[in-house]
């Protein structure tokens, strides 16, 4: 007896979100001066209140004189997914895998949120409501001098 393998859509409906991105992103790199990892992000907050940047700083540890500003969607995303013409296969797919997690997040995701903590060495969260009740994202690092 053989046994089929369902498609790559049924397999994906069983995973997590953190699954897929940590599948999508795992080779993911944000582009800056100093190149850093995407990674998952978590907040064990309850989606049932309404996220000021005050709970934000208390649930990540941020001290309130450390400057935080809130960046659109497309921006983030911009330096990740555009293709040039002298990209080879490795810079192809690392586009092409950047755009499947911005329609992940898209479509996982409500509203999302995008924070730059920081100055210099600044961190950056980008997360939203997920279907689990809880806000749910990446975080990678920028280096802006």
């Amino acid at each position: 007896m053989t046994t089929k393998t369902p498609p790559e859509s049924l397999l994906n409906e069983k995973k997590s979100l953190k699954d897929e991105i940590i599948s999508l992103g795992s080779d993911l790199m944000y582009p800056s001066e100093s190149d850093e990892k995407i990674e998952y992000f978590e907040m064990e907050v309850s989606t049932d209140e309404k996220l000021s940047l005050a709970n934000f700083r208390m649930y990540n540890g941020i001290r309130p004189e450390i400057e935080i500003e809130e960046i659109d969607f497309e921006s983030f995303f911009k330096p990740l997914i555009k293709a040039e013409d002298w990209f080879g296969e490795d810079e192809k797919k690392w586009a092409e895998d950047s755009l499947k997690l911005k329609q992940l997040l898209t479509e996982k995701l409500k509203e999302i949120k995008i924070l730059k903590v920081g100055r210099i060495e600044i961190d950056v969260y980008l997360f939203g409501k997920s279907e689990k009740r809880k806000w749910e994202g990446i975080k990678t690092k920028l280096i802006e001098t």
